[in-house]
């Protein structure tokens, strides 16, 4: 018995399904020769793709170094607001004692 994948069709035009198209494209991958006899090299040059290689770990470093400076620009703006609340917790009950007085006095 021949197992393999027969496809559903929907409608009177025999159009495959959603699913079923997504699984023919993948078989159709599979299914993809790398040359044969008479083909010209479909192969990538191993120097092509090294300098791809190459550039992408590039980008990637400068990805990485924006990602920590990003990261330190956040610590350092995270340690002003911790200096800013307890400027602003100090400041705090003085203000209310000024408006107690100046409520008092009925100013």
């Amino acid at each position: 018995m021949n197992t393999g994948y027969y496809p559903r069709q929907v409608g009177e035009k025999g159009i495959l399904s959603k699913n079923d198209r997504r699984e023919q494209e993948k078989r159709k991958v599979v299914r993809t020769r790398l040359g044969g006899e008479g083909s010209q090299r479909t192969i990538p040059e191993v120097e092509v793709l090294e300098r791809t290689m190459l550039d992408l770990r590039r980008q990637l470093d400068c990805a990485t170094e924006i990602i920590v400076a990003k990261d330190n620009d956040l610590e350092q703006h995270d340690k002003e607001k911790e200096k800013l609340q307890q400027a602003y917790n100090g400041v705090k009950p003085r203000m209310r004692q000024i408006g107690d007085m100046l409520w008092r006095e009925g100013v």
